[in-house]
């Protein structure tokens, strides 16, 4: 087998992912394994998160620390951190990737809906970023803290307002944070997907209608899947991005440029 370049190789890396349980978290995690990374899995859904990390290793033989709570909750975050350095005092990388969303009207979206929403999407990533990176400027090194946004920080799309917003914060923090933690050497990159094929977005693609709208605009003709992602995280976890920050990689089959 050919020898993997110097440049993509995270042996000996710590990375942690969150909303790892499937879909796209799980398609990065198993990228990062496939090239040396240890993993610290986060996800709410307990039963679905053993049985990734299991997969994980009958594929790679890296056997992940996976971890359950709610990154809606400050508490639980707080306490996952603490379960991810008793086993790994240092995070290499960190992946903002849990998300949930809300398709309703913008007339007819609640305020526990908003909260919701802005909470696990924009609030678990900005603490959970803010924690972390606490821990990779005291062991010194610098880091990586690769944040997923979506096309919808760009684009308005209907019925996804509040998803939208907490998407558009997301582009916002990258960039933010690219600048605030340069001087650590921390590197913020963020990778915002297009229509990709997920648990999340299940329901939508079984309208043949509307799936066949959103392959009609896209130049790749397809929609994503979640190993479509594993290049882009490879590449901004690796020393491949070392001078590259406050970047967002859209990964969308071709969609923003039609």
């Amino acid at each position: 087998m050919e020898e993997m370049h110097p440049l993509f190789s995270l042996q000996g890396k710590i990375s942690l992912i969150t909303g790892a349980a499937r879909g796209i978290g799980l398609g990065m995690a198993k990228a990062l394994a496939g090239v040396g990374s240890e993993l610290i899995l986060i996800d709410a859904l307990e039963k679905e998160l053993q049985e990734a990390a299991g997969e994980i290793f009958r594929e790679t033989g890296k056997r992940p620390l996976a971890i359950t709570g709610n990154l809606g909750e400050m508490d639980d975050i707080q306490r996952m951190v603490g379960q991810a350095h008793e086993r790994h005092p240092r995070i290499d990388c960190l992946i903002n990737n849990a998300g949930t969303t809300v398709r309703k009207p913008f007339a007819e979206i609640t305020p526990e809906e908003f909260d919701r929403v802005i909470a696990v999407n924009l609030k678990a990533a900005y603490f959970l970023s803010q924690k972390v990176a606490r821990g990779m400027i005291a062991a010194g090194g610098g880091g990586k803290i690769i944040n997923v946004a979506s096309q919808t920080s760009f684009q308005g799309v209907s019925n996804l307002s509040v998803y939208g917003a907490s998407k558009g914060g997301v582009y916002s923090l990258t960039k933010g944070l690219a600048v605030e933690l340069a001087p650590h050497g921390i590197c913020v990159n963020a990778i915002a997907p297009g229509f990709f094929q997920t648990n999340l977005t299940q329901a939508v693609w079984e309208n043949p209608q509307k799936r066949d709208w959103a392959v009609s605009r896209i130049p790749l003709g397809r929609l994503g899947k979640p190993e479509d992602i594993g290049g882009a995280v490879i590449f901004f976890a690796s020393a491949a991005s070392d001078y590259i920050t406050g970047q967002v990689m859209n990964v969308d089959g071709g969609w923003i440029s039609a």
